[in-house]
């Protein structure tokens, strides 16, 4: 289940960093990125990972708390299905989706309350991702996998400085330049999450994702 151990020792001892360069480890961002922007076999590697870890954690998405998570998991799917040749939606998009998904796991599985975001650290996605990997089962094996497909279809190539030019593997570091949104983007409350007119603004960016999504699939 989604907070049961791994199930076999060696299967975490062989994943632990698997890509990793004198940087550290990538987020998981990154990793999600490359595979939206490769070609069809990385996207469609991407849409196979999501696929397993959305059926992982069916029970977990219906868990009291959850509500704000199964809302932007069904977004991150049709994003990754609706759009599989990444035409219709750009990295952005798929960014700030991403950042509202970590953000919801980080407040439901209590992340968020072990490690509370700080001014200096409000828009670093180490700050967002890490403490749920450490909380939530799942979402480590959801980034083991990223990982491991990566590592497998890559030789190991030389990093640049940390910079979102910089590469290792072909992976560009786009979290070193922060978070689009923020800590807090999920959040029900608008006070944590910039006010009502980030809310406002939020509101206009669902509806004409909603509409690109669906101009794509009436092609």
């Amino acid at each position: 289940t989604a907070n049961e151990p791994w199930s076999t020792p060696s299967r975490a001892l062989a994943m632990s960093r698997a890509l990793e360069d004198d940087h550290g480890s990538f987020a998981v961002i990154d990793l999600v990125a490359h595979l939206y922007r490769g070609g069809a076999e990385d996207r469609g590697a991407l849409a196979k990972i999501w696929s397993r870890y959305s059926d992982a954690t069916v029970s977990e998405r219906k868990t009291k708390g959850f509500e704000m998570v199964r809302m932007h998991h069904a977004t991150l799917t049709r994003m990754f299905r609706d759009d599989p040749d990444g035409d219709y939606l750009d990295i952005e998009d798929v960014r700030m989706t991403w950042e509202e998904f970590v953000d919801a796991l980080r407040d439901a599985t209590g992340a968020s309350a072990d490690e509370p975001a700080s001014p200096e650290n409000a828009k670093s996605y180490d700050a967002l991702e890490r403490p749920v990997m450490q909380r939530n089962q799942s979402f480590s094996n959801l980034a083991k996998d990223l990982e491991e497909v990566i590592a497998a279809a890559r030789s190991p190539g030389t990093s640049a400085d940390n910079t979102p030019e910089g590469s290792t593997r072909g992976i560009q570091r786009i979290s070193s330049s922060g978070m689009l949104l923020g800590i807090g983007c999920s959040s029900r409350e608008p006070s944590l999450r910039g006010g009502n007119a980030f809310h406002a603004g939020m509101a206009v960016r669902s509806e004409d994702l909603k509409s690109r999504l669906e101009k794509n699939a009436t092609q």
